[in-house]
């Protein structure tokens, strides 16, 4: 199954996840439902349509809150990526980001407020994964910016395989979204921006379609990139054309 898997499914998925790694399940950031959380998403898109023209579309498709965790799977062409896909999912986003963002003025505060995750970049991060993990087997949807830097507008770069392991020792589904101009915010006087997202998809299924087989990490993190880019204009597509 490539397309829509079920909660049902993931859940399985995420338990198997769990037994083999040793994982305790554990929440993280604000409740989806909280006063906090649901004023702050209001405020910042506000801010963003004050300083963009902003079209969304099938962000409706992110899967409902029911148990089961989901990789949020997009694009990265700017810091403004993570309020963008923040404000416009229905459910709380724990993103994964790299370590120096923590240090950043305002910016690492605020993030460690909503339960940001910081891993060293260019390295394994054991703790990192583990947490992760630990998040998506209690249900909370991890966001990834499977490239591991910005593109800055150039087209897609390759995918790093860390998204893949993720996605195979949790077992959870992958939602693709992507992102266009965000790069261009507060830099242009209101530029256009697009936030785009496709159904949910079982990620190992789809890798395994792509190569037959058994999928490596690699793999999958490129069967994940491949759905990104399905999104987004073919002239920003990239490595993924």
């Amino acid at each position: 199954m490539t397309e829509d898997a079920t909660p049902a499914g993931a859940r399985a998925g995420a338990r198997a996840g769990t037994r083999a790694g040793a994982i305790v399940p554990q929440r993280r950031g604000w409740p989806d439902r909280h006063p906090w959380y649901r004023f702050s998403r209001f405020a910042v898109r506000a801010f963003l349509r004050s300083v963009a023209d902003i079209e969304v579309s099938g962000m409706e498709l992110c899967p409902p809150a029911t148990g089961a965790g989901l990789i949020l799977a997009c694009n990265h062409l700017s810091v403004m990526d993570i309020p963008l896909t923040g404000a416009w999912c229905a459910r709380t986003v724990i993103y994964f980001s790299k370590s120096e963002v923590a240090e950043w003025p305002l910016v690492g505060g605020i993030g460690r407020a909503y339960g940001q995750i910081y891993a060293r970049r260019g390295e394994a991060d054991r703790q990192a994964i583990r947490v992760s993990l630990s998040c998506l087997a209690a249900g909370n949807v991890l966001g990834v910016f499977p490239e591991g830097h910005r593109s800055l507008g150039r087209g897609l770069l390759p995918a790093q395989p860390g998204i893949g392991l993720l996605a195979a020792r949790s077992g959870v589904p992958v939602w693709p979204v992507a992102v266009t101009g965000t790069d261009r915010i507060l830099k242009d006087r209101r530029p256009r921006v697009s936030l785009t997202a496709g159904p949910a998809f079982d990620p190992l299924a789809a890798a395994a379609e792509d190569v037959g087989g058994k999928p490596g990490h690699q793999d999958v993190a490129d069967a994940i990139m491949r759905r990104v880019a399905r999104l987004l204009p073919e002239s920003a597509r990239g490595h993924y054309r």
